[in-house]
């Protein structure tokens, strides 16, 4: 068996996070040539916060390989405030910050939300996780997942007369 690697997802082992498809519940992101931005790792979390939830694992690639974050040093600050700068409303997100091999590694564990919908500060862009993918909302979408997650009940809607 393999050693638990954070003390908030008990499941989570390096197996898990080199191994595991991405699904639903779980997402890597790496640090890619151009360097992923803050914004879209939020675009991510608010993903997972209208759907279920999970667990978004920055510093390991799209194939498994675990990087260092300590490379980025001089830009991690912006990666930790991430939840704060770019989601609202207030969301439920945990960081976790561990070491694995020597290497950095983030861990974005996101509790499910049923009563509030999330979206980014500065546009308003409202994203859903659908099994590995994350999926931008137009309106009609946002008032689906309003009435989802019973923000928006038909009975309160206005019936326009013609």
């Amino acid at each position: 068996m393999q050693q638990t690697i954070s003390k908030i997802n008990t499941s989570i082992t390096i197996a898990y996070l080199c191994y595991k498809e991405e699904n639903q519940y779980f997402e890597r992101k790496g640090i890619d040539k151009k360097l992923i931005k803050p914004i879209k790792i939020a675009e991510e979390l608010i993903g997972m916060l209208n759907a279920d939830g999970g667990v978004l694992a920055f510093g390991v690639s799209d194939d498994g390989k675990l990087q260092n974050l300590d490379s980025i040093s001089d830009k991690l600050d912006k990666y930790r405030s991430l939840v704060f700068d770019f989601i609202q409303p207030s969301s439920n997100i945990d960081l976790e910050e561990v070491i694995i091999n020597d290497k950095l590694v983030f861990l974005f564990h996101v509790e499910p939300e049923i009563e509030r919908v999330f979206s980014t500060k500065e546009n308003e862009k409202f994203f859903l996780r659908v099994n590995d993918t994350n999926r931008l909302l137009n309106r009609e979408q946002v008032k689906k997942l309003e009435y989802d997650k019973q923000i928006r009940r038909f009975e309160e809607e206005l019936i326009k007369k013609f």
